[in-house]
């Protein structure tokens, strides 16, 4: 079942999106610079677990919006 999208909501998962995104890369890239073992191991994964957030919002948005794009 669709959940109607309101432009408030959209702004706050935009803000989500982009925060989880780009903590994604920040993370990915300390996972290339590091050189203990531990870091990049910690930094991989927390990359991971932000990329898979930014996922889950993106199917969110996709799953709820409607034909006229979310608009409210």
């Amino acid at each position: 079942m669709k959940k109607e999208i309101t432009t408030k909501d959209l702004m706050a998962l935009n803000e989500l999106m982009t925060f989880e995104n780009w903590m994604a890369i920040k993370m990915k890239l300390y996972s290339e610079q590091a050189t203990e073992k531990t870091l990049k191991t910690m930094f991989k994964n927390m990359a991971s677990k932000h990329l898979e957030n930014h996922c889950k919002l993106l199917n969110y948005l996709k799953t709820n919006a409607g034909e006229e794009g979310g608009k409210k």
